[in-house]
């Protein structure tokens, strides 16, 4: 290579994605209300960065159906909840698949990986959201990750992102809690001994149960 000016990382393109993974957690978090509307110059100014990040951002984030465009550079929040049973049906599927995949390819690192989230996530307090959500990301991702099937990976990350949050986590019981935990160790175990019929199995059970929750628990529209 003798010109090195094509490989530079694009300021804009780095704004832009900063500005996405932003919107995104807040909107995953709740800090941002489904129906609210957004603007552009608003988000920009919040952000400290131009509009023209900003616009990129919300391009994404309506490709991820978690914006709608209301015309003039402005938003509005999805509520996911008007698609929770297509959006958890495809999770189940997406997800099973991934714990099928990581039963079958998951190098023994990666089986230990698994096996020491699963173990955090149990010995997490209920109470302890937000530790909760970042321990169930990780070990939910780690499966995805140890499945070594790319487009699925990418799948798993897209669609955990409508339903895998400190917001939802709080509808939990502490013996919901206790039972996704528990679950967690059981996806393991499946993964770590090699078992694909059971890791999927597992799997869908898991976010089965999730989805119960999710329809009895979910604040009201």
């Amino acid at each position: 290579m003798t010109d090195a000016a094509p490989w530079q990382l694009d300021q804009v393109k780095t704004s832009s994605t900063l500005a996405y993974e932003r919107l995104k957690h807040a909107i995953a978090a709740g800090d941002l209300k489904p129906g609210e509307r957004l603007t552009e110059l608003r988000i920009a100014t919040l952000l400290g960065v131009s509009r023209t990040p900003v616009r990129e951002a919300f391009a994404r984030l309506i490709a991820d159906g978690l914006l709608a465009s209301t015309g003039r550079g402005g938003v509005t929040i999805v509520d996911p909840r008007t698609e929770i049973a297509e959006i958890y049906h495809l999770r189940e599927a997406i997800e099973g698949i991934s714990a099928r995949f990581a039963a079958m390819h998951a190098t023994p690192a990666e089986k230990r990986e698994i096996t020491s989230l699963a173990a955090a996530s149990r010995a997490t307090k209920p109470a302890d959201v937000q530790a909760r959500a970042r321990i169930n990301e990780a070990f939910h991702l780690a499966i995805a990750t140890a499945a070594h099937a790319p487009r699925v990976a990418r799948l798993v990350v897209d669609y955990r992102a409508l339903f895998a949050s400190p917001l939802i986590l709080r509808a939990y019981s502490p013996l919901q809690t206790e039972t996704a935990q528990d679950a967690h160790q059981h996806i393991a175990a499946c993964i770590a001994r090699g078992d694909p019929d059971a890791a999927e199995a597992a799997m869908r059970d898991h976010l089965r149960a999730s989805y119960d929750v999710a329809l009895t628990k979910a604040p009201p529209r």
